[in-house]
C-alpha cells in the first residue's frame, strides 16, 4: 500500500513537471500568434505605401486602408485580446486554453488569407497553426484544429470574395490547381501532426515510466526492507542537509533502542526477534512521524524531530514506552520489550556528529536504569530530567 501511494506521488510530481513545461509552450504559442499579428500590420502597412505609390490600386486609399488594414488587423487583435484573457483567467482549464488559442489562431489565419487571397503562399500560416499542437500530444485538438483549417480555407476561398479582384476558382484552372494542392498540404501536414503525437505520446510515456523507476530505485535505498522507515543513508543525507541549512524552529535529536534485545532473539528467536523490531518501528511512526523515524542499525532508531521542543519530544515518548508495553505478541505472551530514549536539543553551534553523540550519552544513561528517558544537558555536561514510569509499568 504504502509503495503504491508512493509511486503515484512520483508519478503525479513527473506530471507536474511535463504540465509547466506544456505551460510554457502554450505561452510561446500566444506570443507566436501576438507576433504574427504584429508582423503582419506592419507588412500590411508597409504593402500601403507600395500600393499607394504603383498603377496597380483599383480603389481609393481610404478604402484600401479601412477595407486590407483596419478591418483584418482590428479582427486579428480582438481575437488575440480574447486569447490574453483566457490564458489570464483561473476559471479555465489548462486544455481549454490551449483549445482557445489554438483555434483562435486558425480564425487569425482565416482572416489574413480571406484580405490577401492573392497571396497564395498565406496558405502557409495554417499549417504552422496545425503542427503547433503536436506539443500538446491531444489528437482531438490537433484533429479539430485541421478540420477547422480546412473548413475555413474552403469557405475563404469558395465564397468569400473581400478582394474584388480575386480570380475564382471555377474561372481559372491554375487557382484551382493551387486550391487543390493546398488543400492536399494541409491534409499532409495534418497526417504528420497525427503520427508526430503518437511518438510524442510514446516518447512521453516511456520517460516517465524510466523516470519514475528511477526515483522509486532512489527512494528504495532510502528505506529499511525490515521495517519500511527511513534507512542509515537517509539519515546521513537528513543530518547532512540539517547542517547546510539551520533550522529556524526548535529541533530535537533523539536516539532509541529496544533493551536487552539481544535476549529477545536468544530466546524466542530471530523471527520473534524481527516482529518486535518492526512492532517497534510502528509504534515510533505512530508517535513521531513517518518521515521523523530512521533505523541506524539493529534495534536503534534515530528521531530527528522538527518543530518540537524537548518537552513535547519527552511526553512522545513517554507515551511510545507507554504503547509498546502494552503490545501483545500472539504466543510469546511473556514477552513484553521496553524501550531506552537518549534526547538532546539541537543547538545552531553544534555540528551534527555533536549533536548525535550527545543523544547517544544520553542513551547509554537511560540503558543504565532501563526503560528510561534521559535529556543531554549542556550546561553541566550531565544526564538528567530523566522519567520514570509508575511502578504498575515498571518491568517485571
Amino acid at each position: 500500500m504504502e509503495e503504491s501511494f508512493q509511486h503515484t506521488l512520483q508519478v503525479e510530481s513527473i506530471r507536474n513537471d511535463l504540465n509547466s513545461i506544456l505551460d510554457e509552450w502554450l505561452l510561446l504559442h500566444f506570443r507566436l500568434m501576438a507576433f504574427l499579428v504584429a508582423i503582419s500590420f506592419l507588412v500590411e502597412t508597409g504593402l500601403a505605401f507600395f500600393i499607394a505609390r504603383s498603377d496597380i490600386l483599383t480603389t481609393t486609399i481610404p478604402r484600401y486602408i479601412l477595407k486590407f488594414i483596419v478591418a483584418p488587423s482590428s479582427l486579428a487583435f480582438v481575437f488575440l485580446v480574447i486569447s490574453f484573457f483566457a490564458l489570464r483567467s483561473k476559471r479555465f482549464s489548462r486544455q481549454i486554453k490551449q483549445y482557445v488559442v489554438s483555434l483562435l489562431l486558425v480564425l487569425i489565419c482565416c482572416i489574413y488569407y480571406t484580405a490577401h487571397s492573392a497571396f497564395i503562399p498565406i496558405y502557409a500560416l495554417y499549417g504552422v497553426a496545425i503542427f503547433l499542437t503536436t506539443t500538446y500530444a491531444d489528437y482531438r485538438l490537433t484533429t479539430i484544429t485541421a478540420v477547422l483549417s480546412l473548413i475555413s480555407l474552403t469557405v475563404s476561398e469558395l465564397f468569400i470574395y473581400w478582394d474584388h479582384d480575386k480570380i475564382s476558382v471555377f474561372g481559372n484552372a491554375d487557382r484551382l490547381v493551387n486550391f487543390l494542392v493546398v488543400l492536399s498540404i494541409l491534409i499532409g501536414i495534418s497526417i504528420v501532426s497525427g503520427v508526430t503525437i503518437h511518438y510524442e505520446r510514446r516518447k512521453n510515456e516511456t520517460s516517465l515510466r524510466r523516470e519514475v523507476e528511477r526515483e522509486l530505485l532512489r527512494e528504495s535505498m532510502l528505506y529499511d526492507e525490515l521495517t519500511g522507515t527511513y534507512n542509515r543513508k537517509a539519515l546521513h543525507d537528513e543530518m547532512r542537509q540539517l547542517e547546510q541549512s539551520v533550522p529556524e524552529e526548535p529541533l530535537v535529536f533523539c536516539i532509541a533502542d529496544i533493551d536487552h534485545f539481544k535476549s529477545v532473539n536468544d530466546l524466542y528467536g530471530h523471527q520473534v526477534g524481527d516482529l518486535c523490531l518492526v512492532e517497534f518501528s510502528c509504534v515510533l511512526c505512530d508517535y513521531f512521524g513517518e518521515s521523523s523515524v530512521y533505523r541506524y542499525g539493529g534495534d536503534e532508531f534515530c528521531l530527528i524531530l522538527k518543530s518540537t521542543t524537548i518537552d513535547d519530544a519527552k511526553l512522545l515518548c513517554e507515551r511510545a514506552q507507554m504503547r509498546l508495553r502494552r503490545i501483545d505478541f500472539e504466543g510469546v505472551s511473556a514477552l513484553k520489550p521496553t524501550a531506552s530514549f537518549g534526547l538532546t536539543a539541537y543547538q545552531p553551534s553544534d555540528g551534527v556528529t555533536r549533536l548525535f553523540n550527545q543523544a547517544d550519552e544520553a542513551l547509554y544513561e537511560a540503558k543504565r536504569t532501563r526503560n528510561a528517558i534521559r535529556i543531554y544537558q549542556r550546561s553541566s555536561n550531565l544526564i538528567g530530567n530523566f522519567h520514570i514510569l509508575p511502578r504498575e509499568d515498571q518491568p517485571t
